[in-house]
């Protein structure tokens, strides 16, 4: 049970340096500086850090959905117990 653990920590941790190697490559030819317009706000900044943002915020949102569907299903699911009940 052990091999499988260190087995798993080792593939974690190979890819997780691929992944770095790849952001850093990404962010090395990436680094032009944009303007994002939104409403009546400029913003500049790095095109990598634009582009990280922008998966960052989309992480966070789609965490934030299955977080509240995540909660209506459980108080569904407490409903239907208490009418079984």
């Amino acid at each position: 049970m052990s091999d499988t653990k260190n087995n798993k920590s080792v593939f974690f941790w190979i890819l997780a340096g691929i992944i770095l190697i790849v952001a850093l490559i990404f962010s090395i030819q990436n680094h032009e500086i944009i303007t994002v317009r939104l409403l009546f706000i400029d913003l500049k900044g790095p095109l990598f850090v634009v582009i990280v943002s922008i998966f960052f915020l989309g992480y966070l949102l789609g965490r934030i959905w299955s977080i509240i569907k995540g909660r209506k299903e459980k108080k569904i699911e407490k409903k239907e117990e208490k009418e079984q009940s």
